[in-house]
């Protein structure tokens, strides 16, 4: 890694990544990502280069724009002598359509762990955001999500709870 410590390595990994610059996305992960590295969030899990590389240029497809805003950085050794990198990232993602009321920017939350081994190559990479976050900032189905449906999944789950508690206790009342 040229001397570079394992939080610049991350920060320009990650500044990268969530970019629409898709041969430099390509280059970070052949340079800095170990050829069996594990990508994960809260949808997808995929393993080695070529399956990452796609995952990222997939969301540079999608998007008009890509833009990270990184808050915090912190590192430390674990066991086995490997060095986690945690980013706390706001990451700004245009949407291609802008309609009328309608948000065409989503921004999301997102704590990005990365995981380097002994020869200083990322193993694992895991972005963790709130799938409600990103849900209720979505088009049309944001309002379906938070308006309805976990209102209709907390009535529903209440119900079940009260027929639950009311069958044990007409159970007990038979023994």
């Amino acid at each position: 890694m040229n001397d570079r410590t394992e939080k610049e390595v991350a920060r320009e990994v990650h500044s990268t990544l969530y970019s629409k610059k898709t041969n430099a996305q390509k280059s970070v992960i052949k340079t800095y990502f170990d050829v069996n590295a594990v990508f994960e969030d809260p949808i997808v899990s995929v393993q080695g280069h070529d399956n990452i590389i796609r995952q990222f240029l997939l969301l540079a497809t999608i998007f008009l724009n890509i833009t990270p805003e990184i808050h915090t950085i912190t590192d430390t050794v674990v066991a086995g002598n490997h060095h986690i990198v945690c980013i706390d990232a706001f990451i700004k993602y245009r949407l291609p359509l802008k309609l009328l009321l309608i948000r065409h920017e989503i921004e999301l939350r997102t704590i990005t762990r990365f995981e380097f081994n002994e020869q200083q190559k990322i193993v694992r990479h895991e972005d963790i955001w709130s799938l409600k976050d990103l849900l209720e900032k979505l088009p049309i189905i944001g309002c379906i999500y938070s308006g309805i449906w976990r209102r209709c999944t907390g009535l529903v789950t209440n119900q079940l709870v009260i027929l639950t508690q009311e069958t044990i206790k007409a159970w007990k009342y038979e023994l």
